[in-house]
């Protein structure tokens, strides 16, 4: 095996290892993003209720909705 083939299998293999991290890393981006919404939904939902001066569960039937 000559030098030109391992630094091509050397190249390679990085190539491989970045791309791994980087679909990780985006998988994580993603996960993180839908657990954030929820959670601000959570927060918007339990700062409607928290309102005790307007009735909006008459007005907002999302807000029963789990």
């Amino acid at each position: 095996m000559n030098e030109s083939e391992k630094k091509l299998r050397k190249r390679r293999r990085h190539i491989k290892q970045a791309t791994d991290v980087n679909r990780k890393h985006a998988d994580m981006m993603k996960t993180e993003s839908v657990a954030r919404h929820e959670r601000s939904r959570i927060q918007i939902r339990s700062e409607v209720m928290e309102n005790r001066q307007i009735d909006y569960k008459s007005h907002m039937k999302w807000l029963n909705r789990h």
